[in-house]
């Protein structure tokens, strides 16, 4: 009983859609991936239209890990479901990440090609998808992006962006746009630089974003799936001189890939 899929994909509710070609009858389950003795949890309130399924996953009690998502026949014999179906959708993703949620349901492929469901518990974040660095001789950093996973901001305030100098006492703040769930803001370099301290060889500045009502959001960008940014994305630095000692200063990202300033003396190595 071999039932494959041409596309896999969990829109902004939950429900996961497939379009199954020919399979004919039959109904879904989930078991946990690798616990091939493990009971089912059947998806129940599957429609049918054609060769695609709509299956909402709302509800279902999903711990976190990898499900294996299956098909059950007539005589109730569990079968994998293949996919040629990468399951990653950019443009699904941008309308996942505006919705409050606390639980990420992700639709992934294995290594054998076979449909799995990843679900993460997680917290709202600022998901960044632009990060303009600083001109030569400039002395801002501009970053634009979404709420992800948050409440529709309310409550009194106006947003701002927060730089706190890890480790340390150091707190700059600037002032940030928020235009329904999209956020943009320019932080100022220069008061990193004038708060260098040169005991501590490299000085990081973690970014957050402080919305209407007092609520904070980490800045970092999670919904491309790439890994490791930290490798991978390097941005240009300005060299600023506000106290005389040149320090290098340059966005990056960590190995969280969450979204951080570097303030470095301009000697050493940025």
């Amino acid at each position: 009983m071999d039932v494959q899929a041409d596309l896999t994909r969990i829109d902004a509710a939950d429900v996961l859609e497939l379009r199954v070609g020919d399979a004919e009858g039959g109904a879904l389950a989930l078991r946990r991936h690798g616990r091939s003795g493990a009971g089912l949890l059947p998806v129940e309130r599957v429609v049918r239209s054609g060769a695609s399924l709509k299956a909402p996953l709302d509800g279902l009690p999903l711990d976190d890990g990898e499900w294996d998502v299956l098909w059950v026949d007539g005589d109730g014999r569990a079968a994998p479901v293949d996919t040629t179906d990468t399951g990653v959708h950019l443009s699904d993703r941008a309308a996942y990440l505006r919705r409050p949620r606390r639980r990420e349901l992700r639709a992934v492929r294995d290594a054998e090609g076979r449909l799995l469901l990843r679900a993460t518990t997680v917290e709202p974040y600022a998901e960044v998808d632009w990060v303009e660095p600083p001109s030569p001789g400039g002395d801002t950093v501009a970053v634009r992006g979404v709420l992800a996973y948050a409440p529709d901001p309310g409550g009194d305030g106006a947003p701002t962006v927060i730089a706190r100098q890890r480790s340390l006492d150091g707190v700059v703040e600037a002032p940030a746009d928020l235009d329904g769930r999209a956020f943009s803001c320019a932080l100022p370099l220069e008061p990193m630089a004038l708060l260098f301290r040169p005991e501590r060889p490299h000085n990081e500045w973690d970014l957050w974003l402080r919305l209407p009502g007092g609520a904070e959001l980490r800045l970092a960008a999670h919904a491309d799936d790439i890994a490791d940014k930290k490798n991978k994305i390097v941005y240009p630095a300005t060299v600023l001189e506000p106290a005389g000692a040149p320090v290098r200063v340059r966005p990056y990202f960590t190995a969280k890939n969450e979204l951080s300033l570097l303030a470095v003396s301009a000697g050493g190595a940025a």
